[in-house]
């Protein structure tokens, strides 16, 4: 059963993928996450190999994120979790970033949404999957971006969350669908 065919019920957010970044966003992580989520990091400060760079996931970060993704399943939805600093921002925008995959969108505050590199949606299977970058020492106002984002997965169909999620967010919303429509011509939305 698809994420397109009944509420979501299993989410889960995972961060720390890479770098310092467990570290940085755990704060975040208690401030933002939404009663119904399963949390996880995967390192507190590990080494840095980019979730869009190919060698993600022959690399020791990749197969640790694996078992990450194995021990928390069953979950139908996927919200992967970065945080950036302000001069890597046009990089994480641009129309393509490294390996073709699409650049985020702005959602506001410096919070960035799009979906996941093919390799992870291969392995994650048919569930609604995000991600969501947001700055380093992210504004009130980012905070509660995000945590307004994660709150429209529980209870929703993919089909009702894309709806939802354009209403809140129109401009951005239709510029994420068509990148992801863009680097994915054959699946549903996120």
């Amino acid at each position: 059963m698809s994420a397109n065919d009944h509420p979501i019920r299993r989410p889960v957010v995972v961060y720390g993928v890479h770098g310092d970044e467990g570290r940085a966003l755990e704060p975040v992580v208690r401030r933002v996450l939404p009663e119904g989520f399963r949390a996880f990091r995967v390192f507190e400060n590990g080494p840095y190999v980019s979730t869009v760079d190919p060698s993600f996931h022959r690399s020791e970060v990749g197969a640790r994120w694996r078992r990450v993704v194995e021990d928390l399943r069953p979950f139908d939805a996927y919200v992967e979790l970065h945080c950036y600093r302000p001069r890597t921002y046009r990089k994480l925008t641009a129309e393509r970033r490294r390996g073709g995959v699409p650049g985020l969108v702005d959602f506001g505050a410096g919070v960035l949404l799009g979906s996941v590199p093919r390799q992870h949606k291969r392995i994650l299977g048919d569930v609604l999957t995000l991600t969501l970058e947001v700055p380093r020492k992210p504004s009130d106002r980012a905070l509660r971006i995000v945590s307004e984002i994660l709150g429209l997965i529980p209870g929703r169909t993919r089909e009702e969350f894309v709806k939802e999620l354009r209403r809140r967010f129109p401009e951005a919303t239709e510029e994420a669908l068509r990148r992801f429509r863009s680097y994915y011509p054959d699946r549903d939305p996120f």
